[in-house]
């Protein structure tokens, strides 16, 4: 297995165990992503690993019994290509707007990584429910 892929190994490894301190570790401070633009423009050109931890911390909190888990994983280069699904039930906070419902939950995702010295650089993608549109199944 690759050093790219190990690492994000590791990096899904600490979210699906709760840990999400570890995206100051993992992400690179120059860290970059393109999903700010459409998410949260107010966080461009800043070191937005706090934006990372924010969003983790938030799913946490909706879905306290959050299971994380990587569906596939395809790297070439210096990219790596993860598609992800977090599950729970809504019993928490409201998640993009949308109350607790108690209903269970599944939100996919899918990301591109750009992997440079061992620390992830870039990001493109993200969940398909930026809205909050389709939360419950």
């Amino acid at each position: 297995m690759s050093e790219n892929l190990k690492l994000l190994g590791a990096y899904s490894d600490a979210m699906a165990a709760g840990d999400e301190e570890a995206v100051f570790s993992f992400f690179a401070p120059d860290f970059h992503t393109h999903v700010a633009e459409r998410v949260n423009p107010d966080v461009i050109g800043t070191d937005i690993r706090g934006e990372e931890l924010r969003w983790w911390t938030e799913v946490r909190s909706a879905f306290p019994d959050m299971a994380f888990t990587v569906d596939l994983l395809i790297e070439h280069d210096d990219l790596v290509v993860s598609n992800w699904t977090v599950k729970g039930t809504h019993t928490g906070t409201p998640f993009y707007g949308v109350a607790a419902s108690g209903k269970p939950v599944e939100i996919n995702g899918t990301a591109i990584l750009r992997i440079r010295d061992g620390k992830i650089v870039e990001h493109w993608g993200g969940p398909h429910c930026q809205d909050g549109v389709g939360l419950t199944h």
